[in-house]
């Protein structure tokens, strides 16, 4: 009797641990959102959860440690993303990606902004990272695409396929860069990363193609 009540204690205790610890992660992720990372203490965590520091390096460490939580979290989430299907029709194909990772964002805008700040610390996005780091991902997902749409006739090949990729590539960087910084709401991000996107495929497509393309870019200008 005596066990099993002191393994309910321990359960509660679990609980109760999980949840405090996920409530100052909460905080954690709207200080580095509002103030930038650079300005994120253990210190300002701990006074706005009202906690002391012993207890923030039992939950979580040092800050570095709360830092790679919150890149495992952002990769895991994006990598889901990534596992998405490929589209031959580059109308489909920007817009059913750009839509899957605003609609991630949307569930919390806090975390995402907090863990791009953290990725970029890393060096997560940097271009010399190995082949099987982030940017290369993301740049085979593009590869997919546009390969998808040259197979498809949706692309005539005019225009070398690593300068598409980069362009591809650039116009998510960008834009995730000022959404990031505060300079754009999510919706506007939204805006320019599709239009980016689909100026870029426009400018090998194929007539048929380049003239929804352009449709679809006239419709973003009218929202």
């Amino acid at each position: 009797m005596n066990m099993e009540g002191t393994s309910r204690g321990n359960i509660a205790r679990q609980a109760n641990k999980k949840l405090r610890r996920g409530r100052i992660l909460d905080i954690a992720k709207h200080l580095i959102a509002s103030n930038g990372l650079e300005a994120f203490t253990l210190i300002r965590l701990a006074t706005e959860a009202g906690v002391s520091i012993p207890t923030i390096h039992n939950l979580f460490g040092k800050k570095a440690d709360i830092v790679s939580e919150l890149v495992a979290e952002l990769i895991s989430s994006i990598s889901a993303i990534m596992a998405k299907p490929v589209f031959g029709d580059p109308v489909e194909s920007a817009t059913f990606y750009v839509d899957s990772i605003v609609n991630l964002y949307e569930g919390n805008e806090d975390f995402y902004r907090a863990a791009y700040m953290a990725a970029d610390q890393v060096g997560l996005f940097d271009d010399r990272e190995s082949p099987e780091g982030f940017v290369q991902q993301s740049q085979q997902i593009a590869r997919l695409c546009c390969t998808a749409a040259l197979e498809d006739g949706f692309l005539l090949g005019n225009i070398d396929i690593h300068t598409l990729l980069r362009q591809l590539y650039d116009c998510h960087r960008i834009g995730r860069q000022d959404w990031v910084g505060g300079h754009i709401d999510l919706n506007e991000y939204r805006n320019r990363v599709l239009e980016g996107m689909l100026a870029v495929y426009a400018a090998d497509a194929s007539p048929e193609c380049h003239i929804r393309l352009c449709k679809k870019i006239r419709e973003l200008k009218i929202k």
